[in-house]
C-alpha cells in the first residue's frame, strides 16, 4: 500500500480516521495534551497534530552501519515538556518542546545496556530505563544525571512502567516474572505473567497493570492493590504491544496479523483497517 504509515482512530467508534503515509513502523506516544502524536522511524520521529498533518522530524538518533539499530520507545513527560525517545545505540534524547517548537536537548547515554523500554515517574523528575544486559537505570530528567539502579528480583528486565505512587513494575524473561518495587527496593508479591517474554507493558489510572509477550497472543491483568490477577482469552495473531486507555476504560494491543484490538472487559473486537 502507497499510503502505509500511521493509523490514528476514533476508539469510541472503532472508525479509521487517518493514515498518514509517513512508513513510520516503530514506537507510537500520544502527548499528554492529546493534541500530538510521536510516531518513531528507525531513527527519525515525526510529531503529528490529531489530523495526521506533520509537524516536525526530529533527527539525531544515528543507524551508523548496524542494520538491527531501531528507536525501539517513546514517552511524553507528564505536564508534556520532554519526549525521551530511546535507541538500540544505547541512548536516550531528550526532546524539549516549547512556544510552538520542538527543540533537541540533552542526550544520556546508556553505556552497556542494551535497551528495551522507558517511562516517566509520575512527577515528570526521573526516567527509568530497562534493557536485558543490566538492572534498571533510574535517570534525574532536570541535571541528567544517573541517581540510582534498580535489579530485577528475577530474570532479565525487558518492560518498565510506573504505578502512581512512583514504584516501578518491571517485567523480565529468563525466567518469565513481574516485580513492583518501590523507593526503598521492598518488592511487592505479584503473579507469573502468561507470556515467556513479556514485553508489553501498561499500568492505567487506577493501577492495574496489563502485559503481553513480545512474540505471542497472551495477555495477563493485574489489579496491583486488588490483588486479583487473570490471563485474558488469547489475542488473534498476537499482543506485542499493549496500552490502557487514558481513563482505564479499555485496553488495546498491537496484533501483526489483525491490526489493532480492543479489550472492553469481556471480549476482543478489531478494529476498521486501512
Amino acid at each position: 500500500m502507497e499510503d502505509w504509515g500511521t493509523a490514528i482512530w476514533d476508539t469510541a467508534s472503532g472508525e479509521l480516521l487517518t493514515v498518514t503515509g509517513n512508513h513510520r513502523r516503530g514506537p507510537l506516544a500520544w502527548h499528554p495534551s492529546g493534541d500530538m502524536l510521536a510516531a518513531a522511524g528507525r531513527s527519525q520521529i515525526d510529531i503529528l497534530g490529531r489530523d495526521g498533518a506533520r509537524q516536525w522530524t526530529l533527527t539525531g538518533h544515528s543507524l551508523g552501519k548496524d542494520e538491527d539499530r531501531r528507536i525501539v520507545d517513546l514517552a511524553f513527560s507528564p505536564d508534556g515538556a520532554l519526549l525521551a525517545s530511546l535507541s538500540t545505540e544505547r541512548t536516550v534524547r531528550l526532546w524539549r518542546i516549547r512556544e510552538g517548537a520542538c527543540e533537541a536537548a540533552q542526550v544520556i547515554d546508556l553505556g552497556d545496556l542494551m535497551p528495551a523500554s522507558l517511562s516517566f515517574s509520575p512527577d515528570g523528575t526521573e526516567l527509568a530505563v530497562a534493557g536485558a544486559t543490566g538492572p534498571v537505570q533510574i535517570w534525574s530528567v532536570y541535571d541528567v544525571e544517573r541517581i540510582r539502579t534498580v535489579e530485577a528480583p528475577e530474570g532479565s528486565p525487558l518492560g518498565v512502567a510506573h504505578l502512581s505512587d512512583g514504584s516501578l513494575v518491571i517485567s523480565s524473561y529468563e525466567p518469565a516474572a513481574l516485580a513492583v518495587v518501590d523507593s526503598s527496593g521492598a518488592v511487592r508479591a505479584r503473579p507469573s505473567p502468561a507470556a515467556a517474554r513479556p514485553y508489553g507493558l501498561s499500568v492505567s489510572p487506577e493501577d492495574v497493570v496489563a502485559v503481553s509477550g513480545e512474540s505471542d497472543d497472551t495477555v495477563t491483568v493485574w489489579d496491583v492493590h486488588g490483588g486479583q490477577h487473570r490471563d485474558l482469552p488469547p489475542a488473534r495473531g498476537s499482543a506485542y504491544r499493549v496500552q490502557w486507555a487514558h481513563d482505564g476504560s479499555a485496553l488495546y494491543v498491537v496484533s501483526w496479523t489483525f491490526g489493532v484490538l480492543r479489550w472492553d472487559g469481556t471480549q476482543w473486537s478489531r478494529l476498521q483497517m486501512p
